[in-house]
């Protein structure tokens, strides 16, 4: 049975041997004021030598019959969330105090009278050897309960042991709000309760009910940049140091059993991979991909998938936890991406992380939510000691048919290969690279050089022996929608230099090189060579 949960408090203290022939100005509320540590205080001001709780001895040495300063002192003593205050009268305190009296009851703060001499000594050692005596009680308590917390989380039994044991410590209300999940309530609450019990937690309003401060105390569960629930802990009176110690203890091993929990889902995905690699290579039907996803997770979308691989860092093979690291990883991915919205379905290989994305929200603005769940990710990779990710990801064609997925596993790769040959992209996205998808085709197909030979060979020959920037003459008034005078001005030329240049083009590229088709051959072939050499400039 846990005994540090009795608090003292003052109508506990006037129960002792010493305060016998004391007199008491106290309304019933402020007996229960709770006592954590006596101390002796003689000077007038106080108010920023305190920590709350206190019961304050004094013999009125500081203000010596001064009403306007006993009242100051009282008022400190009020304002720091003292307990209560002892005056010993008679050497220094003679008057009828009614003021102090008054302003006491009023506060509903304990006021205490000795009418003889009394030892403040011998109070604060008897005081002192109980505060003692209960701390390391407590300490005992909490040593013991640490041990039985272990035991369970070895036992895997899961959350409710454990939020049944920390009401049976604690004997006060037990809320625990997975996120996701439906609340738990230990006791169990009536229906009415429990709803206005969550809605107060969901809208914030039960941290701003008047006198809940000290009743209630709550620690979020956290794990993985990952907020898993809110462990709640209510009672009638303020809690006691050991409950909210506990509750501190309950909630890491809370997280424990979740995080437990989650690295054995986890680790059972990790062993699917052999299914996701022949979903990635098309060799499953729609009806068996619809039938093997409802079984993972009831009710998710199929709709909308798209592929995004990340090239990962050469990993050496002595490097400790290796797998530990990737289910790690996955974890972290799981909780970034279905934070916005994404069911995640991860496969590793030797070279790439690569996951399957079903959108679960549709109308929501896609490329936005990918790009916030990609750069939290690598920043995470970022703080870790061994980075994972390689700069270069791809994110592939959306696919509304699940069984075409092998289309946007490999639009992914020729994104990632379209950014080692021009660099790595902001906005790493097939669908947005339009004409870079016609240029890989051509250079995987080798017909690029060729392509860019026919159409631009005379000018690029022509640069190369005088020196004659028609090539970047070119780009700039195709680029401008053939205006003449907004090409001069771009390129900081005479318009006559310009018709020269032009004439020029023509003379080597042929009079029809404007022509809708032909200009479109040839602006294909500037972007080609960009590709190849870099941007024209």
């Amino acid at each position: 049975m846990v005994q540090t949960l009795l608090q003292l408090t003052v109508k506990d203290i006037l129960q002792r041997p010493l305060f016998q022939k004391a007199e008491t100005i106290a309304s019933e509320e402020a007996l229960n004021r709770i006592v954590r540590w006596v101390h002796i205080m003689e000077v007038p001001h106080v108010g920023h030598l305190l920590n709350g709780h206190e019961l304050i001895l004094n013999t009125g040495i500081g203000w010596h019959d001064n009403e306007e300063l006993s009242l100051s002192f009282l008022q400190q003593l009020i304002d720091s969330g003292a307990s209560g205050l002892c005056i010993e009268l008679g050497t220094y305190t003679k008057l009828p105090l009614e003021r102090l009296k008054e302003l006491a009851l009023r506060e509903h703060f304990p006021l205490i009278f000795f009418h003889e001499e009394v030892r403040y000594i011998d109070i604060t050692q008897d005081l002192h050897a109980y505060f003692i005596h209960q701390h390391y009680s407590m300490v005992s308590e909490l040593e013991a309960l640490s041990t039985q917390l272990n035991q369970l989380l070895l036992s895997g039994k899961g959350l409710q042991p454990l939020l049944q044991l920390l009401h049976e410590t604690t004997h006060a209300q037990v809320a625990f709000f997975p996120y996701g999940e439906e609340a738990r309530f230990i006791p169990e609450l009536p229906r009415t309760d429990a709803d206005l019990f969550y809605e107060q937690w969901i809208f914030g309003e039960i941290f701003r009910l008047p006198d809940i401060k000290c009743k209630l105390a709550h620690r979020p569960i956290l794990a993985l940049e990952r907020m898993f629930a809110d462990l709640l802990l209510y009672a009638e009176q303020e809690l006691s140091e050991f409950q909210i110690l506990a509750l501190d203890r309950f909630a890491t091993a809370i997280a424990q059993e979740m995080m437990r929990t989650t690295y054995m889902e986890e680790k059972k995905r990790y062993k699917q991979d052999l299914w996701v690699t022949e979903w990635l290579n098309g060799k499953h039907t729609q009806q068996i991909i619809r039938d093997y996803m409802l079984a993972l997770k009831p009710n998710v979308k199929l709709e909308q998938a798209v592929v995004c691989v990340f090239e990962s860092r050469t990993v050496r093979e002595d490097v400790i936890d290796h797998e530990a690291q990737l289910l790690q990883k996955q974890m972290v991915a799981r909780s970034i991406f279905e934070g916005e919205g994404f069911y995640l379905v991860p496969h590793f290989t030797n070279a790439q992380f690569v996951f399957i994305l079903l959108d679960q929200l549709g109308a929501s603005p896609f490329q936005d939510r990918m790009m916030r769940a990609i750069q939290r990710l690598q920043k995470t990779d970022h703080l870790q000691e061994t980075a994972l990710f390689s700069p270069f990801l791809g994110i592939g064609k959306r696919i509304s048919d699940p069984s075409l997925l092998k289309l946007s596993y490999q639009t992914a790769q020729d994104t990632i290969d379209i950014q080692k040959d021009i660099g790595v992209l902001e906005q790493p996205f097939y669908d947005e690279l339009h004409v870079g998808k016609v240029i890989l085709m051509m250079k995987q197909s080798g017909s690029l050089a060729s392509f860019i030979e026919e159409y631009l060979g005379p000018i690029l020959h022509y640069d190369r022996e005088k020196n004659g920037q028609l090539l970047k003459t070119l780009k700039m008034y195709l680029a401008l929608s053939s205006s003449k005078q907004e090409t001069a001005k771009e390129l900081f030329i005479v318009r006559q230099t310009l018709y020269h240049r032009l004439d020029k083009i023509a003379l080597l590229l042929g009079e029809d090189y404007m022509r809708p088709d032909k200009r479109m051959a040839i602006e294909l072939a500037l972007h080609g060579y960009e590709y190849i050499h870099g941007i024209i400039a």
